[in-house]
């Protein structure tokens, strides 16, 4: 059986949050069902026309996507018009589409981190070039059968719980005794039908990301032997970790320009690649922002970088940054959110994977910018 529209939903959540979107931006399940069974995935970087074809050829009965089908509310579908015309063949295909836009963007593991990784940029020390808000912490307690502890903190780790700095498998453990009665129907890991249990068991205590709370749980059902997993969590009043727009990061060595824009063409196969040198050639401190990273430059400036990686620059933005020193590599929108895409997809597919589902996940064939250079 394939698995679920909301299935991968929860999958796309764990590593973007929808409640981590920018107010206002039309993030989520756009189109379908979330009970709609799905046997092929298409993530592509926006739901257009080639997109919806591409799915339709391949029999993908949903579409994952970057920008969203519906940035405002309709008021009617008009199939003269190409918009009206889109969604309706998409209905008429039962092609469910999700999109995943700026929650994708501002996740810790998202665009502009994916952008950076894929430019050997040292993704994992980099800052957040623009907060928009923090992932705050949550505790997690879980009472677990003695001689089980290590499998479950194995677990929550790779489910991204138990990280404190540089730190991992942090978790507090005391000893207790456990009591439940098994009732009729269930299938208890230990004990009888209808009579008291006592067990030895340990509270295990640990801390974790809020975007990481659906994959954490899910890890430790799987992993805990109870039928039924007692647990809590409570939210704590530690400092969340910054989250937001752009990444701005400090390397063991200075990289020269003509090498940064040798990479970018190799890497992000850009339509075009444009730069605004500076005064120097060399750069110790680069921001990185996938997608259009101009309303991001004095930031970048101001946050000590060089140099900024982004795309679709405006005069204005090249004024400022000029006023600023700052130098400039435009790959392109699509160019600096493709290497996101590709992540997605793999992320998608080794979920699935995993958990035992046959659904297929493709990424769409890149199609070139409608923009010609004469």
């Amino acid at each position: 059986m394939p698995a679920k529209v909301k299935t991968i939903t929860e999958y796309i959540e764990e590593l973007a949050p929808s409640s981590i979107a920018l107010p206002g931006d039309p993030v989520g399940l756009q189109l379908g069902h979330p009970e709609a069974e799905i046997s092929k995935v298409l993530v592509a970087l926006d739901p257009d026309g080639s997109a919806v074809k591409e799915a339709d050829s391949k029999k993908a009965e949903m579409l994952v996507t970057h920008h969203p089908l519906f940035y405002n509310k309709l008021s009617s579908i008009d199939e003269s018009l190409p918009k009206g015309a889109l969604i309706s063949s998409a209905i008429r295909n039962n092609l469910n589409i999700f999109s995943a836009h700026t929650n994708f963007d501002i996740a810790p593991r998202g665009v502009s981190y994916q952008l950076a990784r894929a430019l050997d940029l040292p993704a994992d020390e980099a800052e957040v070039l623009e907060v928009t808000g923090s992932d705050e912490f949550l505790k997690l307690v879980v009472f677990v059968p003695a001689g089980h502890e290590d499998d479950i903190r194995d677990a929550l780790d790779r489910a991204g719980a138990g990280k404190i700095g540089d730190y991992s498998h942090c978790t507090f453990q005391t000893p207790g005794t456990g009591t439940f009665m098994p009732g009729e129907g269930t299938d208890p890991y230990i004990g009888s039908h209808g009579r008291l249990e006592k067990a030895d068991e340990l509270r295990l205590e640990t801390i974790m990301p809020v975007s990481r709370r659906l994959a954490v749980i899910e890890a430790l059902e799987e992993a805990h032997p109870y039928e039924e997993v007692a647990y809590d969590l409570y939210p704590l009043a530690l400092e969340g970790r910054p989250i937001g727009m752009g990444l701005v990061m400090s390397l063991d060595k200075p990289l020269a320009l003509k090498d940064i824009l040798q990479t970018c063409r190799e890497r992000l196969n850009p339509d075009s690649l444009r730069y605004r040198p500076s005064a120097k050639n060399k750069f110790i401190r680069i921001a990185v922002c996938g997608g259009s990273g101009g309303s991001l430059v004095e930031k970048a400036a101001q946050r000590g970088a060089g140099l900024l990686i982004s795309g679709d620059f405006r005069y204005h933005d090249l004024k400022l940054a000029e006023d600023y020193g700052l130098a400039l590599v435009d790959a392109g929108h699509s160019g600096t959110e493709w290497p996101g895409m590709a992540y997605l997809c793999r992320h998608l597919a080794e979920r699935l994977k995993s958990d035992g589902w046959p659904t297929e996940v493709s990424l769409q064939t890149p199609t070139s910018s409608v923009w010609r250079l004469f």
